[in-house]
């Protein structure tokens, strides 16, 4: 079970992942090597993984989608392989409503479109709905 201060941690390096143990634990009010402990066993416990760093895809021509599919019963694990294995695609997610899939396509500008055709046409893919992300806003 994650405390109040576990929650804040896991907030202020989803802000800034390359943020200081000094800094988060100055914000916290521990000090830095009770910062490193907690960051520690979030990570020993799964919650945390790796550190990344976010892309302004717009800056080098690059678009992302997102591609709500809905997929055939039958053939599902050979579909999601299929999906998974296909590149420009950057994270499969399962999904409740009318789509069974969310997933998502990062790439040049104009190989969305190209990437999007080849899912479709994949056995199993029953329908797909694409959505192209224009401006992030938060």
């Amino acid at each position: 079970m994650l405390d109040s201060t576990d929650m804040r941690t896991i907030h202020i390096l989803l802000d800034n992942a390359k943020v200081s143990l000094a800094e988060i634990g100055k914000e916290l009010g521990i000090s830095q090597p009770a910062a490193r402990k907690r960051i520690q066993k979030l990570k020993d416990k799964g919650v945390l993984r790796g550190s990344t760093i976010l892309l302004n895809e717009r800056r080098i021509g690059w678009e992302r989608a997102l591609l709500a599919l809905e997929v055939s019963k039958s053939n599902y694990l050979k579909t999601l392989d299929a999906i998974q294995s296909t590149p420009m695609v950057t994270a499969v997610y399962t999904a409740t409503g009318p789509y069974s899939l969310a997933v998502e396509v990062l790439g040049p500008v104009g190989i969305i479109k190209q990437v999007t055709k080849h899912i479709s046409k994949i056995k199993g893919v029953k329908e797909l709905f694409p959505i192209t992300f224009v401006e992030k806003i938060k």
